[in-house]
Parts: structure tokens; sequence; C-alpha cells
């Protein structure tokens, strides 16, 4: 996600664009800076999780193609277990499917990834889908501790103040309010 700088704004002001753009973009400011600390949260939430003997990212983009066993454990082979940070943007995108096919300890593994990119990156994914919608987020979230849980609130809070997820706003409310409530 973008989030502009007090350059850009006046640039963008400079360069004529009407005020309804520029109030908008003011709105998003300080959502970049929220989304720095959130950032820093999240490395610090989820700083040692491993992935351990749970479906990584390739794995599961074996799962959602059906593949055979001897294939899954040759995608299983190519996965990180230890460092989510060493995880490229291009296999997050490349792999996004994946997010529906984790089990608790892939989803614990991979969700800091996810989350860093979607804050930092122009990502080729729909993270909220998988926090508000999924069938499966009290399965897959059971191994997040108090620390971690509070970061995914943080994340869909900062998601439901940005202006340009307005068409997420009712399901992102209903979430906090509900599941990720308790």
């Amino acid at each position: 996600m973008y989030y502009p700088t007090q350059k850009d704004i006046d640039d963008a002001r400079a360069a004529g664009y009407d005020e309804t753009f520029i109030a908008r973009e003011q709105l998003r400011l300080n959502l970049g800076s929220r989304a720095v600390a959130l950032r820093q949260a999240i490395d610090h939430a989820f700083a040692d999780v491993q992935l351990g003997d749970g479906i990584g990212l390739y794995e599961a983009q074996g799962i959602d193609h059906y593949a055979s066993e001897e294939e899954c454990a040759n995608y299983r082979a190519k996965d990180e277990r230890t460092d989510w940070r060493r995880i490229k943007l291009d296999d997050l995108n490349r792999c996004n499917s994946s997010l529906s096919f984790f089990d608790a300890a892939g989803m614990h593994f991979h969700l800091p990834a996810f989350m860093q990119a979607d804050l930092g990156e122009d990502v080729e994914f729909d993270l909220i889908y998988h926090l508000v919608f999924s069938g499966q987020i009290e399965e897959q979230q059971t191994l997040l501790n108090d620390a971690q849980r509070t970061v995914v609130i943080d994340y869909l809070k900062l998601q439901l103040d940005d202006i340009y997820n307005r068409h997420m706003w009712e399901h992102i409310s209903n979430a906090l309010l509900g599941y990720w409530n308790e």
C-alpha cells in the first residue's frame, strides 16, 4: 500500500490536483506514519516465529493445485521455514492463494510477511479478505499470542481508516466486533 509523504502532497498541489484529491491524500499521510509504527510492531511480535511442520508457501500452492504427495513434498522443500523476513514480495504475490491453504502454523509464520508486504509494497493479494471473510479464520489463527493478535487488529484498524478500503469498511468493522474482538 502506498502512503503519501508531505512532499507528494505538495507536488500534487503544485501540479494542480483538485482539493478533494489533496484532502484525501492529507488524511492518508497520517496512515503512513501509523504503518511505519505498525511494521515495527509486527517485526517485534512475530520476531521468533518459525514454520516448523506447518504448511509452507509453495506447499500450499501444491495443495491448491491438487498436486500429488510427491509434488507437494518437492514444493515443501522450496519453502522458507525459519525466517519469514526472507520471503520475497514476488513469492508472496505469486503464491497469494496459499493464504487459503495454510494450517495454523503456516498462517502464523506467513501472516507477518503478508502484512509487512501489504503495508509497504504494491501487492497483488487481498489480505483483508483472509482476515475478515475466510471461514478458516478461527482455525488458522489459533497460534497467535496476545501481542500478535493485537498487531493483526491494529492492521485491520489501519485498513478501516484508509479511504481506499471504504468498500470493505463494513466487513472490517464486523470482523473487529466479532472474531477479532474475542
